[in-house]
């Protein structure tokens, strides 16, 4: 019988392969003879496809699906593994206990390393990795424990074809075992290093990088004050760097934007204390993608800014309002008219940053008490906008009759607009689920509103109307799309709507947002 044992992955992993349901394993070693007897009666037994059509179909299924296929038998497993392998999260607190799924995931690993560390491309050590539950006073708790470090550092000096390594809690794991920095400052291979708390030894491991990686991900220093002076790491990635992410540690950039410049990086996403743009625009000129991260400052220009000729895609969580460069795309991570009145000095400013930036596609989020004359003057702000976003807003969550009355007594003010896609959606407080007589209530609300805004927008050729996710990430949507298939010519009458499926309402949706300006 095969030996079990909890699986570092989720549930059982077998530490040897299952026995076969159909006799001996697939042979790997020499080619096979295409044997069509299992398409007799017109069924095929997956199992008895080639081995190289196995090995492709595992590498297409996700980790999780690939492990509970690999738990089905001997052959299932040689096929399934090196997938399930490839790809490997440990720490959810939600889901396992970290620290004693890691150790036995390094053990499992070195146990054959020949067969198994060969094809581990991507490792995610997340919040749980090093962190047990503790029970105190009727309350849960994290706990740090390090104990897996040793074993983890064996795994590391090992795991040669790794390419993306994230480890959360990097900096105390430096500090308890220098060897872990060691082992994975030597890979040779890597391509995204994420070391989200960062510190001395953090940065020290990365100065040291054999690899040269094209994504650096950084998050929160915990490494008590940050010394002054050139301490950031990134010298020798000045070629290889096309993204950095340094999301509450934005000031690193200080020291070294006045002695690199970084002519292949075009993703730049960023929180904290933050230089001058113009600073920003000389060290990446060839920036493409900008994001300022929650609770960030910008220092202000002493004179004209010379910066990008026009960003593809810029997303702030505050407004900005003196940013100097057009950006395709506009993302909003803030609500719009929170605070009445037509002179609220947040929304002053977002009014500036949509006239700097004119974007051609902007997502936005919009209070129910927005006052009708900023609807008007964020319209006229932007010339160029064809594709918009729009969530609608409250401090509660808003039936559907409320969000439909919003949206018609607010709609007309597009009305003289260009814009030939409108994506519409609100915080539900509806309970709908996905019996079949609530789905039918859904389709009939979502297809009577996107009959009015196409009637009533004459430019529109793709609606979309729904609710924002629950997942609460913003502009995660869940929408019906339709596609306006023709217009009759009396301007009062109806137009046709094409309902599109959910597949093809991504896709249209996708093409919306990369609408390119018109020259």
């Amino acid at each position: 019988m095969p030996v079990q044992s909890e699986s570092p992955l989720h549930g059982p992993l077998h530490l040897h392969p299952p026995p076969s349901v159909h006799g001996p394993a697939l042979r790997t070693d020499r080619p096979r003879v295409l044997d069509l007897s299992p398409l007799r009666g017109g069924r095929l037994q997956l199992l008895s496809l080639n081995p190289d059509v196995l090995r492709t179909i595992g590498d297409f299924c996700a980790p999780l699906d690939a492990l509970r296929l690999a738990m089905t038998c001997r052959t299932a497993y040689d096929f399934s593994m090196p997938r399930v392998l490839s790809d490997v999260s440990i720490g959810d607190p939600g889901e396992d206990n970290g620290p004693t799924r890691l150790e036995k995931f390094c053990r499992f690993m070195l146990a054959n390393p020949r067969r198994r560390i060969r094809h581990m491309r991507a490792l995610r050590l997340l919040e749980g990795a090093f962190a047990r539950v503790e029970h105190l006073q009727g309350r849960d708790r994290l706990k740090a424990d390090f104990s897996s470090a040793d074993v983890l550092a064996k795994l590391l000096h090992l795991a040669d074809n790794l390419r993306v390594i994230h480890i959360r809690d990097a900096e105390p794991l430096f500090q308890f075992n220098p060897a872990v920095y060691e082992a994975l400052a030597q890979l040779p291979a890597l391509k995204e290093v994420s070391l989200y708390y960062i510190g001395n030894s953090t940065l020290k491991a990365i100065s040291q990088l054999r690899s040269r990686p094209a994504i650096v991900e950084n998050g929160l220093w915990k490494d008590g004050p940050r010394p002054q002076g050139d301490i950031t790491p990134f010298g020798p990635f000045v070629e290889s760097m096309k993204h950095l992410k340094l999301w509450e540690c934005g000031c690193m950039l200080e020291s070294i934007i006045d002695r690199h410049v970084w002519p292949n990086l075009h993703t730049l996403e960023i929180g904290g204390r933050i230089a001058k743009i113009s600073e920003l625009a000389h060290a990446f000129p060839n920036l493409r993608r900008l994001t300022f991260h929650l609770e960030f400052s910008v220092k202000q220009e002493t004179g004209p800014a010379t910066c990008w000729p026009e960003l593809e895609y810029l997303e702030t969580s505050a407004p900005i309002p003196s940013f100097p460069s057009p950006a395709r795309r506009l993302n909003l991570h803030y609500p719009i008219g929170t605070t009445s009145g037509s002179h609220n000095a947040s929304d002053l400013k977002t009014l500036q940053l949509m006239e700097r930036t004119n974007p051609v596609v902007l997502s936005c989020t919009v209070s129910d008490a927005v006052p009708d004359p900023m609807l008007e003057r964020m319209k006229s702000s932007m010339p160029s906008l064809r594709y918009l976003e729009l969530v609608q807003s409250s401090r509660l969550a808003v039936p559907w009759h409320a969000f439909q009355a919003w949206t018609e007594r607010h709609i007309d003010i597009l009305r003289t607009s260009s814009i030939i896609g409108l994506c519409i959606a609100y915080d539900s407080v509806d309970s709908l689920h996905d019996e079949p007589a609530e789905l039918e209530v859904r389709r009939r609300r979502h297809t009577l509103l996107a009959r009015t805004l196409a009637t009533r927008i004459r430019s529109l050729e793709y609606i979309g109307v729904g609710v924002q996710d629950a997942t609460g990430v913003m502009y995660a949507l869940d929408c019906s799309w339709y596609r306006v298939s023709s217009r009759p010519a009396d301007e009062k009458s109806a137009p046709v709507l094409e309902a599109l499926s959910l597949l093809e309402g991504e896709r249209i949706r996708q093409t919306l947002q990369d609408t390119p300006r018109e020259a």
